[in-house]
């Protein structure tokens, strides 16, 4: 008998099935596992039950469907059932935009619909829906003196996007805890970077200030700003260093800071660089002063939530889950990073500056981010201190310990047992300072 078309349909319906279970059980178990987080081996039994369960009625569904592709029962069941498949991105959209309609926390997740290292989206998404109040967010702190609470707080900056307040106290904007004047006096050294050079509960917890306190006869200077990339790291650098006199300028840089570089929102507007002609270009500049102004010129780019819900999905299933592994727009983030360090060097060069570099790795480890950077400062010949592996030894003396309890739980920066080993490792490794 002559197959018709109805029934060749059927047949590749049937043999989806088959495989469309068989395939997703693997991605969809361990996803789930993820969700649910730390669970009992009952429950994650279950969840094995379950997921297998729903592989064997797919299919013998599947098969079903192949063997009795004749009957009108087993068509209409596939039809009704095709029809749900089609409709449920329509259906998962409404459901989404009507949860973010509402308010519901579930749904108002940024990170279900876009990249937290290097997507503007992410940051933009958090604006609109008032997840982020910048204006709270170098809050006074009773461990801060009267000097230290006048000069902490973030203010806007045309160049910069933000950076700390300068006052007659504190003319340089950074991190200190009492008032000074500047001189452009030889010894100086210049500690630039993100929060992970200015972070520490207690002044004193700082990396620049304990090592301030190895380093007897010079002046360190924690130029450390919170939310910085790469870009904003290096504009800092060119406008300062030369207010000093022969400093020796250490720049410190933690592996996202390269994705911040591509970046043009971090729950505020900032400048940003593009590669024109193989030169730098300095976009984004004088800052949009005020968030609405400048979302009304550039919006969110999300068209489909439950789309870009499944871009997410696909990344955490190629990362497994952690998403320092992700390389997304990883070319892009190369590409500028690449130029931004030549810039930094060949400013140095200019002027005659002691130059020298810190990598810091969130607790998840370097990655690729790590190897690139390596790679491009040792492409130049700058001495450089790898924190991870100067970390990683000193759990082994005098105890062995987790690599996460060097690191805060809830904010994911060094805390001051860190701080103080990578402070003793940078005044032994770039000022000789003899080891105790």
């Amino acid at each position: 008998m002559k197959t018709s078309i109805r029934e060749k349909v059927l047949i590749l319906i049937g043999v989806t099935w088959i495989v469309g279970g068989a395939v997703a059980f693997l991605p969809v178990r361990n996803f789930l596992l993820y969700q649910l987080g730390p669970i009992s081996p009952r429950h994650r039994e279950l969840v094995l039950i379950v997921m297998g369960s729903v592989v064997f009625i797919l299919v013998c569904w599947g098969l079903t469907t192949i063997t009795y592709r004749r009957t009108d029962l087993v068509a209409n069941l596939n039809l009704l059932l095709v029809s749900i498949v089609i409709m449920s991105p329509l259906l998962m959209e409404i459901t989404l935009r009507t949860g973010i309609a509402i308010g519901h926390p579930k749904f108002r997740t940024p990170g279900l619909y876009a990249n937290v290292l290097s997507d503007d989206d992410y940051y933009k998404l958090r604006i609109v829906w008032g997840l982020d109040n910048i204006d709270k967010e170098m809050a006074e702190s009773a461990d801060l003196n009267e000097f230290q609470r006048s000069s902490s707080g973030l203010a806007y900056d045309p160049i910069l996007g933000w950076a700390y307040k300068r006052t007659p106290q504190n003319p340089l904007g950074v991190i200190a805890d009492t008032p000074y004047v500047l001189e452009a006096a030889e010894g100086s050294v210049l500690f630039y970077g993100d929060s992970f050079v200015g972070a520490g509960k207690l002044m004193a917890d700082k990396i620049p200030q304990q090592l301030q306190s190895l380093l007897p006869g010079k002046t360190v200077y924690n130029f450390g700003v919170p939310g910085y990339g790469l870009d904003q790291i290096y504009l800092r650098f060119k406008q300062s260093h030369d207010l000093f006199k022969k400093p020796v300028v250490i720049i410190g840089i933690l592996t996202v800071d390269l994705d911040r570089c591509i970046m043009k929102n971090r729950s505020r507007p900032k400048p940003y660089f593009l590669i024109k002609e193989n030169e730098l270009v300095l976009s984004g500049v004088p800052v949009e002063t005020n968030n609405d102004s400048y979302l009304k010129k550039n919006p969110i780019g999300i068209t489909s939530y439950f789309g870009a819900a499944l871009v997410q999905f696909a990344e955490y299933l190629e990362t497994g889950g952690n998403l320092m592994d992700s390389e997304h727009r990883r070319g892009e983030i190369e590409r500028v990073s690449k130029s931004l360090i030549e810039g930094i060097v060949q400013e140095a060069n200019a002027n005659s500056l002691d130059l020298r570099f810190v990598i810091f790795v969130p607790a998840s480890g370097g990655g690729w981010r790590k190897a690139f950077l390596i790679r491009e400062i040792e492409r130049w010949g700058i001495p450089y201190l790898d924190t991870e592996p100067v970390l990683i030894e000193s759990m082994a003396k005098p105890k062995p310990g987790d690599f996460a309890s060097l690191y805060y739980e809830e904010s994911g920066h060094h805390n001051k047992l860190a701080n103080g080993i990578i402070a003793k490792a940078i005044a032994e490794h770039f000022f000789k300072h003899p080891r105790q």
